[in-house]
């Protein structure tokens, strides 16, 4: 017979070892896909951020249909709250449209807006129309070329 601290030493083990957290096999690796740049043109969303991406080249869908955007914007009207920036060789054509700026009563509207596919040639505008905005908006000027994007893996995944 065992004495009775033994025996109560090694009920006490016996239940540790019963509650002691099993090992956790270890997690996949996460697989995260690269996030939508998704468009509204509805005047009801803020534009701001997927327009800047797309007018830069990236490509987005539309927010109504989840269809490609493709290369050519045409008849849609955009709600902004910051500048966009057209660049140059992109190969981005809007037309047709309507920019609003609801904050600083401003509105952008025609005609046609072309980056063009030559990264040396500033963007063309014609039959465009600018109400409410400061003298010197719409006209080209140099930017310094933007430092190559990181990929950064984690960047779209989810957190909670």
């Amino acid at each position: 017979m065992l004495p009775a601290l033994f025996r109560r030493d090694l009920l006490a083990l016996g239940i540790l070892a019963l509650v002691a957290p099993l090992p956790v096999p270890a997690a996949e690796p996460q697989r995260c896909v690269a996030a939508e740049i998704v468009l509204w043109g509805d005047e009801k969303h803020d534009d701001t951020m997927a327009l800047n991406a797309w007018l830069k080249g990236a490509d987005a869908i539309w927010g109504d249909s989840g269809q490609p955007v493709g290369t050519a914007i045409v008849g849609r009207s955009f709600r902004l709250s910051a500048a966009i920036y057209v660049i140059a060789g992109t190969g981005r054509r809007l037309t047709d449209f309507r920019l609003l700026w609801p904050e600083r009563g401003e509105i952008v509207s025609g005609g046609t807006i072309l980056s063009g596919d030559d990264p040396d040639t500033a963007p063309t505008l014609s039959a465009v129309s600018i109400v409410g905005g400061d003298p010197g908006e719409g006209k080209p000027f140099d930017m310094p070329d933007p430092a190559p994007a990181t990929a950064n893996p984690e960047a779209s995944c989810a957190t909670s």
